[in-house]
């Protein structure tokens, strides 16, 4: 009977999302202007149980921002402060991909950055 829970377990622990490692995507937002705007991101991700920390890194300008949340089955969401706005990151995690959006203020403006990631590309 214990080798039958063990194995339960250890079935469950599987079926959970791990992130650890490198994410190379893309991030796409909408101006005050109008314009779209495109960025390259790269995230380093390193997961302890469900607590997530890491770093992410612009493409543009190399700009490397501290990242720290939480993985909920297959969702991750996190926090960045990066100059003067922190985003509010949600994640959907399926496989080897990442997509979901960043949301921020600064100021009196709200922005939106609609994310896809892949893992080590």
């Amino acid at each position: 009977m214990t080798r039958l829970i063990c194995c339960f377990a250890l079935s469950a622990i599987a079926l959970f999302a791990d992130v650890t490692g490198k994410w190379t995507g893309t991030g796409k937002s909408t101006g005050g202007d109008g314009d779209a705007h495109n960025m390259a991101l790269v995230m380093e991700l390193k997961q302890t149980g469900n607590d997530i920390t890491g770093t992410v890194t612009t493409g543009e300008s190399g700009d490397q921002y501290a990242l720290a949340g939480m993985l909920d089955g297959d969702v991750l969401n996190f926090k960045v402060q990066a100059d003067d706005a922190t985003y509010v990151v949600k994640l959907t995690v399926k496989e080897d991909t990442m997509t979901g959006e960043a949301n921020a203020s600064r100021g009196d403006a709200k922005m939106t950055i609609k994310l896809d990631f892949k893992r080590g590309t």
